[in-house]
């Protein structure tokens, strides 16, 4: 399987979105936005489900948290993985969440990507053998 391309940014911050955008969508990602958690919503149920979550957890209107909740509940939404965008002190995972903590690791975020498999793309991986003894 791919990794994933289809990104879905939830940040109250316009600038952050756009830089974060910008990154992903060199490596290859349609990327769409949401700032804040209603809005993610609204964009969740109307478009292509994403391949991953970024969500930010302190936004006005609707927060990280309560969008959690929100998807947790629909299981249409539910197996999409989440990566939370946290400044503030380090999170313990939950199911399918990550954690990634701002200001973001480039290389984190990218692996991140290649980590989380895209049902719907053909992987173009090469498969690594296991050494040989010696």
């Amino acid at each position: 399987m791919g990794r994933a391309t289809r990104i879905l940014i939830v940040d109250d911050e316009a600038d952050f979105r756009a830089a974060l955008r910008q990154v992903l969508e060199d490596e290859g990602c349609t990327v769409n936005e949401a700032a804040d958690g209603r809005m993610a919503l609204a964009v969740l149920r109307n478009d292509t489900r994403p391949h991953l979550i970024l969500l930010d957890l302190r936004m006005p209107v609707m927060n990280g948290w309560d969008l959690y909740k929100e998807l947790q509940e629909d299981p249409a939404l539910a197996t999409i993985p989440i990566a939370v965008l946290s400044a503030v002190a380090p999170l313990r995972p939950s199911g399918s969440m990550h954690v990634l903590n701002k200001p973001i690791d480039l290389p984190n975020l990218l692996g991140l990507l290649h980590a989380i498999e895209a049902p719907d793309r053909p992987s173009a991986a090469i498969r690594l053998r296991p050494p040989k003894e010696v």
